[in-house]
């Protein structure tokens, strides 16, 4: 195997922000796909505010400014597209300024309640200072902002082969036909997914591992299933393959099939056993080769486990925990 530093590899494609990318390919790690089109809708509002001819604005234009700015400054600071910083403050300081213009010059109360007053025919224009005041909280919290998205955790994401990045970061799992995917069990889905959001991100020796661990999940199920031991657990997939190598020799039906036994072999072999070596590293071609033999391989064994359920050679309570297919990457 070739030796290759995991990283990031920047070129057009998804971006996707990493709250924690230390953590990309853990379960419950934050990872969330942004929008980036949103950035330039944050960007095209507020520029409406500095855009203004010098002088007093009328209040019919500043109103509907106002309040569009204000939606956007709401969501901005509720993190909406990514968590601000430093910036928060500055954006804070803005929607004060927001706030007393509209208290100022669009509010009106009746009965305690306070409610929008429309601009009417007569109305005096905004000053040219109110106004000032407000583009001035914008360019203060533009320069922070600035500096704050050079250091934001975003990045592009290039497609691995033929796999969608999107699918590979939220659902590896669908990559097992629909039909199959019940007979595999949890833990080897979660696996799954974790070897598919780190092979997206280019954590390629750690895809490796958990698409290792996804298969050995996977031959624990087929393990017990063939040799009649629900619960049953082995020490090594070694043990595995010799137990169910013995069972495909008798005469008891169903049993595993000899060729899957001898990819599962082959993998312990040569993938499996020198990936738990921490000198060993995976460059993108090995990680997307041991993705790929290991989704084979689950199919696979997949595959004979609904076929040996469906012929009714087992016992139904020998079945696995089955993965919801409908359930949320």
């Amino acid at each position: 195997m070739t030796s290759e530093r995991d990283g990031l590899v920047t070129s057009p494609a998804d971006i996707v922000y990493l709250s924690r990318l230390g953590e990309a390919c853990q379960e419950g790690a934050e990872v969330e796909r942004i929008n980036g089109f949103s950035f330039y809708g944050i960007g095209k509002t507020f520029s409406k505010v500095m855009e203004m001819a010098p002088g007093d604005v009328p209040r019919d234009q500043a109103l509907w400014i106002t309040y569009e700015v204000t939606e956007v400054v709401k969501k901005l600071i509720a993190g909406d597209p990514i968590p601000l910083g430093l910036s928060k403050g500055r954006a804070q300081e803005f929607q004060k300024q927001l706030n007393l213009m509209q208290d100022r010059y669009f509010s009106i109360e009746e009965n305690g309640v306070k409610k929008i007053r429309f601009p009417r025919e007569g109305d005096e224009p905004i000053p040219r200072w109110a106004w000032t005041q407000l583009q001035n909280a914008l360019s203060n919290l533009e320069t922070v902002l600035s500096d704050e998205m050079r250091e934001a955790a975003t990045y592009y994401v290039p497609r691995r082969g033929i796999y969608w990045t999107p699918a590979l970061v939220d659902s590896a799992e669908e990559t097992f036909p629909e039909a199959i995917r019940g007979h595999v069990p949890q833990k080897a889905c979660d696996d799954w997914r974790a070897a598919g959001r780190c092979l997206a991100f280019s954590l390629l020796t750690a895809s490796g591992f958990h698409a290792a661990r996804a298969v050995e999940s996977m031959l624990e199920a087929y393990y017990q299933l063939f040799s009649g031991k629900p619960g049953k657990t082995l020490r090594s997939w070694d043990d595995y393959i010799k137990a169910l190598t013995k069972v495909a020799e008798g005469d008891t039906m169903p049993k595993p099939s000899g060729k899957t036994l001898s990819e599962l072999d082959q993998m312990r072999t040569f993938d499996r056993n020198p990936i738990m070596h921490p000198r060993v590293v995976l460059s993108e071609g090995d990680a997307r080769i041991l993705f790929g033999s290991s989704e084979s391989l689950i199919i696979a064994m997949a595959q004979e486990l609904k076929a040996a359920r469906d012929s009714g050679g087992v016992q139904p309570d020998l079945a696995l925990i089955k993965h919801d297919t409908n359930s949320a990457a």
